[in-house]
């Protein structure tokens, strides 16, 4: 009996896990250990995401600031446009400066937000540290 294609398509996607990424798989990928999640750096990316959706500014003001004199190894990752976190994830990893960030040794946690500004436009931040 023959399967028709699309059906074969839907049962091979039902079979396998998603397609998302997400920080953790990504760092996976590559052989280094998963990261915690952080309640300070997510409410660090929340204020800036929310800073630059207002201001309508791609931008990495105030970045040493947010994280204080404890974050010795830290970095940020900011962009707009995407619609979630899969997306967000993607076009980081595809971006040299970015993917070394997420990639990077020595950090222990991650927080990541996002928000909108009046224009419909969705700015994403994250921070990674200690």
């Amino acid at each position: 009996m023959r399967v028709p294609f699309c059906v074969a398509i839907a049962g091979l996607m039902l079979a396998t896990p998603a397609f998302g990424l997400d920080l953790n798989g990504f760092r996976a990928e590559h052989k280094l250990p998963p990261l915690s999640h952080s309640a300070t750096l997510a409410g660090a990316a929340t204020a800036h995401a929310r800073d630059m959706a207002r201001r309508n500014s791609l931008d990495h003001d105030g970045f040493r600031e947010r994280l204080g004199p404890a974050a010795s190894t830290a970095a940020e990752n900011v962009l707009w446009g995407c619609q979630d976190e899969d997306c967000a994830i993607k076009v980081w990893a595809k971006s040299a400066g970015h993917r070394a960030n997420m990639l990077m040794k020595g950090v222990s946690s991650y927080g990541i937000a996002s928000a909108t500004a009046e224009n419909g436009r969705k700015y994403w931040v994250m921070e990674l540290g200690n």
